[in-house]
């Protein structure tokens, strides 16, 4: 059985994972038929993957619960085209249409207080971001523009955290 899903913007395919397995299924909906099978180790939690246009090709990024890495897999073929290795497993990936950039958190294990900053292009980790050490950092979220990323501190203490998106600097911190 399939436990977590991803779907194609125009819902004409659906990418499912199974806890129990390494392999991924990708179904094409209109037609009810499987389209491939795909080798993705770690678990990976296709909820929260994205998409997005790299060159002429659409790819969806998605982050690992189990092992730190990044599965990029290209929408068109339906192949793996890159494994990011990461400072430890991820939950949350985000991005926005204005930005270059990947945000994807290292949710779990001894590293939960980095955040890795991946070019689009490129898919290389242009920055790891510790905005507090020692803290779980996840969830990075957008304004409407794209202009700031918001990060949120999980923890009692936590805090918002704003950074401009286009030079990944830290911009004010809202206490919460």
């Amino acid at each position: 059985p399939l436990d977590d899903f991803f779907f194609s913007p125009d819902y004409r395919f659906l990418i499912g994972a199974a806890r129990a397995s390494d392999q991924g299924v990708v179904v094409n909906l209109s037609e009810g038929i499987e389209v491939v099978n795909l080798t993705l180790a770690g678990m990976p939690h296709l909820g929260s993957g994205i998409s997005w246009m790299r060159g002429d090709d659409r790819v969806l990024a998605t982050p690992h619960l189990r092992e730190g890495m990044i599965s990029v897999i290209d929408m068109n073929t339906w192949t793996l085209v890159k494994t990011i290795k990461t400072d430890g497993p991820g939950f949350f990936m985000r991005s926005h249409e204005n930005s270059p950039y990947v945000w994807a958190d290292v949710f779990f294990g001894p590293n939960k207080d980095k955040l890795h900053v991946i070019d689009k292009q490129t898919l290389e980790i242009v920055k790891t971001l510790d905005p507090e050490p020692g803290k779980t950092v996840a969830h990075v979220e957008f304004t409407k523009d794209g202009k700031y990323a918001l990060v949120s501190i999980w923890e009692d203490d936590g805090a918002v955290i704003i950074y401009d998106a286009a030079t990944l600097q830290e911009v004010k911190r809202l206490p919460m």
